[in-house]
């Protein structure tokens, strides 16, 4: 279950539930321009794939199934930063390519090293696979 209210500044949240019935903690994440499944929302991994922006570039977040539910996303609250854009399983400037024809889709991480600035500065691109345990170029 995907919940939030978009063009406002409120955090969206995850909400999944356990084949089981057990109710797993919600998984926060800032998304105010788009946020929802992909299509096919999971591929030949069994890992489950989410698209968000919160508002500037587009992002990809894997759900990645343990024997507990999901592995932990990971976020990255460097500086004391409450913002929901990275984690280890969360990947910002990024969109989903595929699935290929392995039923697998690649994330297509892009990043800009903003010099002269970050208008001016040059982005570039790394295609990201399931390596069996995380997402590697």
């Amino acid at each position: 279950m995907l919940n939030t209210t978009p063009g406002t500044d409120s955090e969206g949240c995850i909400a999944a539930v356990t084949a089981a019935g057990a109710v797993l903690p919600a998984i926060p994440l800032d998304a105010r321009e788009t946020f929802g499944f992909a299509n096919p929302a999971t591929d030949s991994t069994g890992n489950t794939f989410i698209t968000y922006n919160p508002g500037r570039y587009d992002g990809v977040l894997v759900l990645i199934p343990n024997a507990g539910g999901f592995e932990d996303i990971g976020w990255d609250n460097t500086g004391g930063s409450t913002q929901h854009y990275y984690g280890r399983h969360a990947y910002y400037y990024a969109q989903l390519v595929g699935p290929g024809p392995d039923g697998r889709y690649t994330i297509r991480q892009s990043g800009n090293d903003c010099t002269p600035s970050c208008a001016g500065g040059t982005t570039t691109t790394k295609d990201l696979h399931w390596s069996g345990s995380d997402y590697v170029s």
